[in-house]
């Protein structure tokens, strides 16, 4: 009886100080670039406006002066992780714009291909320097794949 009551106080004791050290913490509002609102514990990425609506804390201080006593180096911290994640997600959205252009130069090649192959009976390739014909079941086989490209690259 008396070791279940020590671990209720434990446990209690223990959820108290969880309370206290996540009290203290600030909570940031802000909205993700699809404009979805993200509320967290810690800030945004550089660049992107938020407010902070939250921060409890047990002393009486103003939270202007609570603020201005973070250490120099944690807030250099803070703007450095901030920097390489805006650097982070500027690549991000590089490189989706470049998919975006790749699927696009893709879609056209596909609907080429599949007009050719159908519109036409005889179609000529070259392969290894040296052009001929295909027949009709690598023709078949081409336009199946046209097709199958049109779809994956053009109806997004």
């Amino acid at each position: 009886m008396v070791n279940i009551k020590l671990i209720i106080l434990i446990a209690i004791f223990g959820l108290g100080i969880a309370t206290i050290a996540s009290a203290a913490q600030p909570i940031y509002k802000w909205k993700d670039d699809k404009g979805n609102i993200k509320y967290t514990q810690t800030k945004p990425p550089h660049g992107i406006s938020y407010e902070t609506i939250n921060q409890r804390v047990s002393d009486s201080k103003p939270a202007t002066e609570r603020g201005n006593e973070q250490s120099q180096e944690s807030s250099n911290i803070t703007n450095a992780q901030d920097d390489i994640i805006a650097k982070q997600e500027a690549q991000k959205k590089n490189i989706e714009e470049q998919n975006k252009e790749i699927a696009k130069k893709n879609c056209t090649i596909a609907k080429n291909n599949m007009e050719v192959l159908e519109n036409r009976t005889r179609v000529q390739i070259e392969e290894n320097g040296e052009r001929r014909m295909l027949t009709d079941t690598e023709r078949e086989e081409r336009l199946k794949q046209a097709r199958e490209n049109v779809k994956k690259y053009c109806e997004k």
